[in-house]
């Protein structure tokens, strides 16, 4: 009896470790010091970018460090842009101080990498091309965009005063096309799992694909003509009509009397 209490304590233990080990909190920081044409606003802004800069890049490595992951032959690259995509970057503490002459501001950030969420993500945009490739723009326009607001925050440093109410509003402008394309990715996110909810929500077996898609709308991507993708889930048309509906987690592109039972959403 003693054994068996001993070995119940053990896996008590294990359990919650094993439970955590998909899921790390990455830390990062930046110091910024404020120049003559700074106001605090600025600074803060400019400091929180290269923070979360710095936690995405930390979060990427991660990811791509991760066996599972590189199941979906993504490139060094790809994983960076999902990464931005998929995680979200908090704020852990903001601190403020002089340092000689000069206020400065502290921001420390974090991201958690659940990587079973992570995963599941990543299937979905593999599935479908179309959002990798505004991911991929999207990206591609922010690095761009944060690439100018340094170059703009350079030139604050040097300039007169006059000069430097031209260059904040130009830098604005960018803060605000920043602002709109982080939005953009999580409505594109979002549109994944709305799709999913709506095809579990309206279509029944033995609908056409034409009654399939003026409720729904068109699918995401195909693979077949008889199977289509909305998110989460597939669609599996047979014999000309909705025969079954299938996570995407375990989809097999086969008839739906050979899914597995778990597999079956409707």
């Amino acid at each position: 009896m003693l054994r068996i209490a001993y070995l119940v304590f053990f896996i008590l233990i294990l359990i919650p470790s094993a439970s955590l080990a998909e899921s790390k909190i990455i830390f990062a920081e930046h110091k910024y010091v404020m120049g003559d044409n700074d106001s605090k606003n600025d600074a803060r802004r400019m400091c929180f970018l290269e923070a979360k800069r710095r936690v995405l890049e930390k979060a990427g490595t991660y990811i791509e460090s991760r066996t599972e992951v590189k199941d979906f032959r993504l490139t060094k690259d790809e994983i960076s842009a999902y990464a931005a995509a998929l995680l979200k970057v908090d704020v852990v503490k903001e601190e403020w101080k002089f340092i000689g002459e000069n206020m400065a501001i502290l921001i420390s950030v974090k991201a958690e990498v659940d990587m079973n969420s992570i995963e599941n993500q990543l299937s979905k945009i593999k599935q479908d091309t179309s959002v990798q490739k505004k991911i991929k723009d999207q990206q591609s326009r922010l690095q761009e965009l944060e690439r100018n607001v340094v170059k703009l925050q350079k030139q604050l440093a040097t300039v007169d005063a006059p000069k430097a109410v031209s260059l904040r509003k130009e830098r604005n402008v960018v803060f605000k096309e920043i602002d709109e394309l982080q939005a953009k990715k999580v409505a594109i996110l979002s549109k994944i799992k709305s799709a999913a909810k709506d095809a579990l929500k309206y279509i029944e077996r033995g609908m056409t694909p034409n009654e399939v898609i003026s409720l729904i709308g068109q699918p995401r991507s195909e693979t077949a003509v008889n199977y289509w993708n909305y998110g989460d889930v597939w669609v599996v048309f047979e014999h000309g009509l909705v025969g079954c509906i299938v996570y995407s987690k375990c989809f097999e592109l086969i008839p739906c009397e050979y899914q597995k039972s778990g597999c079956i959403a409707k």
